[in-house]
């Protein structure tokens, strides 16, 4: 079953066709390597038994991940009774992605190989006094993420950016990133894309956290379930059946910007404003000098 992100054209600078397109040549070996990413080693046999594909089709398809250096052996099974069967299991080595998490106060940057283990991380303050400024920083930060792996910027073969907002194809911008001003201008995933010199896919924050939690979290096994995300601002991951839940207009988790029913005397409010972190924080009780009220705290998105 997969999940999964919405695809977008490579931001500027980046290859014109995802790594992972150039090197598989049919359907069957793409299959093939998520159910060895995703369910570990496995024999010919037991892989035309998931699959539903016949013995030569898997065998074919295995010997050209092999030889696209995707796919190695792993060891051989011997069984009690019958032949002892070659294990294939995913190289790591084959090729690493960039995560990058974009928040107001936060900048958070995971390089993984293919596996999915997590070889470097940044986490930065975000100090951006423009959005061409933390464009920049988040560049920057992915760069020094790469050379604490070990790697060159080349061996990254996609970046995965999380983001407040809904990502516009036709603007190349966000929608709805209100926490962060000057962020729904369009060309800044551009801008990065061109810093990484890799293919970038956008993708809404939430969105993101809902899929993390379906492959390996709380929400594994689920047939839907809804992630709430909590930060500087609000919004809903939603999962059925593997797949995320977009809405017409991708911004079916918006929550945040659902009006509220006006108070006498109040101007209108959105959720958001009353039960994201600064609303929650600033509405509390202060636990030093008494008194309540507004109070400013910067959240970790």
């Amino acid at each position: 079953m997969s999940s999964h992100l919405p695809t977008h054209r490579p931001a500027a600078g980046a290859p014109a066709v995802p790594w992972n397109r150039q090197r598989l040549r049919s359907n069957n070996e793409w299959l093939l390597l998520e159910l060895l990413r995703t369910g570990g080693g496995s024999s010919r046999a037991q892989l035309a038994r998931d699959t539903g594909l016949s013995k030569p089709t898997v065998s074919a398809a295995l010997a050209a991940l092999e030889q696209a250096g995707l796919v190695r052996e792993a060891g051989r099974l011997a069984p009690e009774r019958g032949r002892t069967a070659v294990l294939y299991e995913v190289d790591p080595a084959a090729g690493h992605v960039l995560g990058v998490d974009i928040g107001r106060a936060r900048l958070r940057v995971a390089v993984a190989d293919l596996a999915g283990t997590v070889v470097a991380r940044r986490d930065v303050a975000n100090r951006g006094r423009s959005a061409n400024a933390v464009a920049d920083a988040v560049v920057a930060a992915a760069h020094e993420a790469i050379a604490e792996a070990g790697l060159a910027a080349d061996d990254i073969v996609h970046a995965v950016i999380g983001t407040p907002g809904v990502w516009d194809e036709q603007r190349r911008g966000v929608r709805y990133a209100t926490s962060l001003p000057g962020w729904g201008r369009p060309g800044l995933f551009d801008r990065i894309g061109e810093g990484l010199g890799v293919a970038v896919t956008v993708a809404n924050d939430a969105n993101l956290a809902a899929l993390g939690e379906y492959t390996l979290g709380a929400g594994r096994g689920s047939r839907m379930f809804a992630y709430l995300l909590v930060g500087t601002g609000l919004g809903v991951g939603v999962v059925k059946d593997g797949e995320l839940l977009l809405g017409a207009h991708g911004a079916l988790g918006e929550i945040g910007l659902v009006p509220l029913p006006a108070r006498a005397g109040e101007p209108p409010a959105t959720i958001e404003q009353e039960a994201a972190a600064d609303a929650v924080v600033g509405g509390a009780p202060h636990t030093a000098g008494g008194g309540g009220g507004p109070r400013h705290t910067q959240r970790e998105d």
